[in-house]
């Protein structure tokens, strides 16, 4: 049952499933990742456990472990864009005043977490929330728990938009069940001149049922009364959708990146081998014919008796005949070779753990290997210059729907505030500059010789320097700065232009 953190609610009603075969498929796939991002798909390796080795195999191998999953490893260690809190710029302002707003709120720290599940899940939604006060707050939203449709002028930004959520019902008269069910938000822009905002009850279908917008809303929000609107009177979905690809042709792509978690399942599958094998056949198994051990005691237990010989490392072991056992042969003693090596089997499955990573984009020469940790040698762990280069790769791919964010929360802070015109927050223009891990003194010092040595030859201007080691920068951002540095008052008379 789901289970979303309600201690007194012991059992909760699951999520609906859509009625539609490829959005159920969708959500099914979404959910199974999500498992794997947030610890909790035992049941899904369990399975798959089922199907390489049947029941009896199964039984043999002792309990699951969770400690090998490459899917949730990679999608973390690639996840570095936001460990350091990105800058909000404005080439007209200074000091954007809703850059300390959002900081304190919070959601930078989210952020991080937004984009593994977004490089997991290939898709994650940034619900914003902000009261009459101008106070923040932020939802992570994932895809399973969304029904979005776009138009294919811009198929990766939704015009409508469902988004389930569990809430405590209205009273039974109203058509509530339970004393906490599934509900839909309701919020469609399609038709510009009439957008829509409700709340209603719903099937276990997903299918929506009972318009309860006056008892969650206090209203239904439709036409003139939207609230989610820009100083221009142009309507908003107040959700901001994350990709993890620029590009595309598709509002959902649930199955990007299969290839790396079915992958991640079967390395956990022979992750689950090398412990049985450690556990149970690690060893050289020894063995005596026509034989049985001399001296031996039998010792009452709760369970039953039980016979046993005491052995020490410094004591001889005697053996003797099986009585009534003649004519069977002559006694042995030997030895079985063990049955598997775990070290050899360990260091197989790391190569295999970094060409799946490879195959996920990861390229070999940024993985480092853990051996000698705590850590398992087949986890994952990026360099740091592998980790500069996947800031990199993201920055190109984040940066458009954080700048989006942005600008639709200065729309929603100037509209439920009701700032005057002085005190409003501009409504879009913002860049979002992020922050590199930090260099070594050697790497900084070698980059700043170098732009140093191409700004004295006259190959550089120092507005390109300026960007140069400020990687991010816009020209009118640095032409600023620059100013700034050799006279503030400059540097005002150009943000006044």
């Amino acid at each position: 049952m789901y289970q979303p953190g309600y201690p007194d609610y012991p059992s909760l009603p699951n999520p609906p499933t859509p009625t539609n075969a490829g959005e159920a498929s969708r959500w099914e796939e979404t959910r199974r990742r999500r498992r794997m991002l947030e610890g909790t798909w035992r049941d899904d390796l369990e399975q798959r456990l089922q199907e390489h080795l049947g029941s009896v195999r199964r039984d043999a191998w002792g309990p699951l472990s969770l400690a090998l999953n490459p899917f949730r490893s990679i999608c973390t260690e690639l996840s570095v864009l936001y460990d350091q809190t990105p800058t909000i710029l404005h080439d007209q302002i200074a000091d954007p005043g809703i850059a300390r707003q959002l900081e304190v709120s919070g959601l930078w720290q989210m952020m991080s977490r937004v984009q593994v599940y977004t490089l997991g899940l290939n898709e994650c939604f940034v619900r914003p929330h902000v009261d009459e006060r101008g106070r923040f707050s932020f939802r992570m939203v994932t895809p399973d728990f969304v029904r979005a449709y776009a138009t294919m002028d811009d198929p990766r930004q939704p015009v409508a938009l469902i988004e389930y959520r569990l809430r405590r019902l209205p009273p039974r008269e109203l058509g509530g069940p339970r004393e906490l069910g599934w509900t839909a938000d309701h919020y469609d822009i399609s038709d510009p001149d009439r957008p829509v905002y409700s709340v209603n009850l719903v099937d276990e279908d997903g299918r929506i049922k009972l318009d309860v917008s006056d008892y969650y809303l206090g209203g239904r929000f439709e036409g003139d009364a939207y609230p989610f609107r820009r100083s221009s009177g142009r309507p908003f979905i107040p959700f901001q959708l994350y990709h993890s690809t620029g590009g595309g042709q598709h509002l959902f792509s649930p199955y990007d990146g299969q290839e790396l978690v079915e992958a991640s399942l079967d390395l956990s599958v022979l992750h689950q081998m090398v412990v049985h094998t450690f556990r149970d056949a690690s060893w050289p198994q020894r063995y005596v014919v026509n034989l049985q051990p001399a001296g031996v005691s039998v010792v009452e237990t709760t369970d039953g008796a039980r016979a046993e010989v005491v052995t020490d490392p410094a004591s001889l072991i005697q053996f003797e005949s099986i009585p009534d056992n003649e004519g069977v042969g002559q006694p042995m003693i030997g030895q079985f070779s063990a049955g598997g090596d775990p070290g050899k089997m360990e260091e197989t499955l790391a190569n295999m753990a970094a060409r799946v990573a490879s195959d996920a984009g990861v390229p070999p020469s940024d993985i480092q290997r853990l051996g000698g940790t705590a850590r398992s040698g087949a986890a994952i762990s990026l360099t740091n210059e592998g980790k500069r280069k996947a800031q990199r790769k993201y920055a190109n791919v984040f940066r458009d729907s954080d700048e989006r964010l942005v600008g639709m929360c200065a729309a929603m802070f100037n509209r439920a505030t009701g700032a005057p015109e002085g005190r409003r927050y501009v409504e879009g223009g913002y860049r979002v500059l992020y922050h590199e891990l930090p260099l070594s003194p050697e790497e900084r010092r070698a980059r700043r010789e170098d732009v140093i040595a191409m700004l004295e030859a006259g190959l550089l201007s120092p507005v390109g320097a300026y960007m140069e080691l400020h990687p991010g920068v816009t020209k009118a951002q640095a032409t600023r700065a620059i100013l700034e540095i050799r006279d503030p008052d400059a540097a005002d008379d150009f943000r006044e232009e």
